[in-house]
């Protein structure tokens, strides 16, 4: 069996992942929107092929155009910064088992 998690270490580059903390209410009551955090993970990411379209909710596939790979944790919202670009992580699919996030992206307009 081939170990996913060496395959994506070899394919993997540095990128910039960015994530907002929880917010909270203030004392008078009004919602503040938790500050967002920015650190380097490494990931390989890729355009989306046809059979991995299939794999993703029906909502989201006229979004995604790329597959991440990562063994550090992502979650939806989750914005990654790539060689000028932004992507906006839609859906996840952790592997517990192999070590690594699998994530469908959908390119950020500015």
């Amino acid at each position: 069996m081939i170990d996913v998690a060496i395959a994506i270490d070899g394919e993997a580059v540095n990128v910039s992942l960015t994530r907002l903390a929880a917010g909270s209410y203030n004392a008078d009551g009004n919602w503040v929107p938790g500050a967002p955090t920015t650190s380097t993970i490494r990931a390989a990411i890729q355009p989306v092929r046809g059979n991995q379209l299939m794999d993703m909710p029906e909502g989201i596939r006229t979004e995604a155009g790329w597959m991440a790979w990562s063994r550090s944790e992502i979650i939806v919202d989750d914005e990654i910064a790539s060689a000028g670009i932004t992507y906006r992580v839609l859906f996840t699919w952790p592997r517990m088992e192999g070590g690594f996030y699998r994530v469908a992206l959908g390119r950020k307009t500015k």
